[in-house]
């Protein structure tokens, strides 16, 4: 989680943004989250107490907003159907472990698609629950 943090904190930076970084999830029950401007968990695994859940979605539905990846928000907080709910997704495994796969550019004419082509490549897998709408 460090190194995720010093990167999302160079990048926000970079683009102007004044950062603060937090190193426990007790920072969700902070009443003055609902006056930032993004939040970005990066936290795997760990409980929410119910605090910290309602803060932080009551802030999210305020207007805060919310950025993540991987784990670090997919995967955070297995227990906390509001959250999972409010990110509009929840991680459930890795289907086969690290395997080799195809990714094919489907929407080739998307501008962020640009000079991107089919490639091959090792990874991880995930196979999450999503919210469809």
């Amino acid at each position: 989680p460090e190194l995720g943090a010093r990167a999302v904190k160079a990048m926000l930076e970079e683009e102007g943004f004044a950062v603060r970084v937090e190193t426990s999830i007790a920072a969700f029950a902070d009443p003055a989250i609902a006056d930032l401007s993004l939040i970005v968990p990066i936290y795997t695994m760990s409980k929410l107490s119910k605090a910290e859940e309602s803060n932080l979605v009551s802030a999210i539905a305020g207007g805060v907003g919310l950025g993540g990846y991987h784990g670090g928000m997919g995967d955070a907080f297995r227990e906390s159907t509001d959250y999972q709910f409010m990110c509009g997704g929840q991680w459930v495994a890795h289907p086969g472990n690290i395997i080799d796969y195809q990714v094919d550019i489907v929407r080739r004419d998307d501008p962020i698609m640009s000079g991107i082509d089919d490639f091959p490549y090792r990874s991880e897998q995930y196979y999450m629950h999503v919210d469809p709408s």
